[in-house]
């Protein structure tokens, strides 16, 4: 069954597509403090699975007119790898009210796939309305 929101974003935000987060600061006032539930994309560029998997992420978030966010983690030092225990890139996760409710991490060597992303989407399409 294809994933319906009933809360979905404005046309003119709906075309932006993912949002870019960069940096612990643009992630507490993009994701942690956003009215809307936020699905997030963790990646690093220098990561290939993450290159194979940002743009089904990239659609999903057009197709769905999701409030989405790709954050970059191509820092080590960047503390969101600890903050939200990230043991391999890609995950992707769904942030609501501040808080992390749900994530599928990506598998060593594979990342994720097409299935993984719309399976994970499927799954949190309660908790976007």
């Amino acid at each position: 069954m294809p994933f319906v929101a009933s809360q979905v974003l404005s046309d003119a935000d709906a075309s932006q597509g993912p949002m870019d987060v960069r940096d612990a600061d643009a992630f507490r006032r993009d994701v942690l403090e956003a009215r809307e539930p936020t699905m997030v994309l963790f990646w690093a560029t220098w990561c290939p699975f993450c290159r194979r998997v940002k743009p089904e992420f990239d659609r999903l978030a057009l197709d769905l007119r999701i409030r989405a966010a790709t954050v970059y983690l191509d820092d080590e030092s960047n503390p969101l790898w600890d903050d939200y225990d990230v043991q391999v890139v890609p995950t992707i996760a769904l942030f609501r009210g501040g808080e992390l409710v749900d994530r599928e991490n990506g598998v060593l060597g594979y990342g994720l796939d097409r299935r993984a992303v719309r399976e994970f989407s499927n799954r949190v399409a309660p908790l976007l309305s």
